[in-house]
């Protein structure tokens, strides 16, 4: 978040010195942008469920950290009167997570005398795909320099691997379980957010240039599995840089 500030920030000092759009350098009518970037920000969630064992409940707790990771963007623009214009954005980010699990089984003989089991099980993946639809303004501060600040709504779809089933195993005289893993299936879910961020770029040719993108955006997805729902935290920071193209 300290980035975005300090790059809305200079943007905003752009505009109170009374930066003209439309002034020395003339600004192209259609941007198009294409990153490689990553995205830092982390974030958790956790579950829970209950299934018959041994004519009693057993249950299972999880917890899933996200890890930070590799992140892909791309992006349209287009002005269409003096600084002002709109665009959308795609950014595509995927990450595999290690689960923690907990659960407590019934013994097969006694009842009310659960053993406990835990354990990490790794390779459950989280896709999510955002899709970023911006108010944009075009400034033109420096030769060659351009800075769009944007904003709107973003729609997130994730598909995160959700725990199902706790394996484990058990010898005579069943005090005690050994955890060896979990099953999961795919849980989906789609919600609206919102974004806001800035993109930079140098054209060091007309129609081509480099820049970076700075964005944050953020939504609360609700997945879906099994009949149980899981609310989960999508988006996040996003920094990344790549190549332009000006029209």
């Amino acid at each position: 978040m300290r980035y975005l500030t300090s790059t809305l920030g200079l943007a905003t000092v752009f505009i109170l010195l009374g930066a003209d759009p439309a002034g020395a350098q003339p600004l192209p009518r259609i941007t198009i942008a294409v990153n490689a970037g990553y995205q830092p920000s982390t974030t958790s969630f956790d579950d829970r469920f209950t299934f018959d064992l041994n004519r009693e409940t057993a249950s299972v707790e999880t917890d899933y950290p996200i890890d930070a990771g590799p992140l892909f963007d791309a992006g349209f623009g287009y002005r269409f009167w003096k600084g002002l214009g709109a665009g959308i954005a795609v950014s595509r980010f995927s990450v595999d997570s290690t689960v923690q699990a907990q659960a407590t089984l019934p013994h097969p003989l006694f009842f009310q005398r659960n053993r406990q089991i835990s354990g990490e099980t790794g390779g459950l993946t989280r896709d999510e795909t955002g899709i970023h639809i911006q108010a944009q303004y075009h400034l033109a501060p420096f030769s060659g320099l351009y800075v769009v600040l944007a904003g709107g709504p973003s729609v997130f779809d994730i598909t995160q691997s959700i725990v199902t089933d706790v394996n484990f195993t058990e010898a005579f005289p069943y005090d005690t379980a050994t955890y060896v893993g979990v099953d999961s299936q795919r849980g989906t879910g789609t919600k609206t957010g919102f974004n806001v961020g800035a993109d930079l770029r140098w054209m060091f040719a007309r129609h081509i240039g480099v820049g970076g993108l700075v964005r944050y955006s953020h939504a609360t997805v609700d997945l879906t599995r099994n009949g149980r729902t899981i609310s989960v935290d999508a988006g996040g920071m996003q920094a990344g840089g790549g190549i332009r193209f000006a029209f």
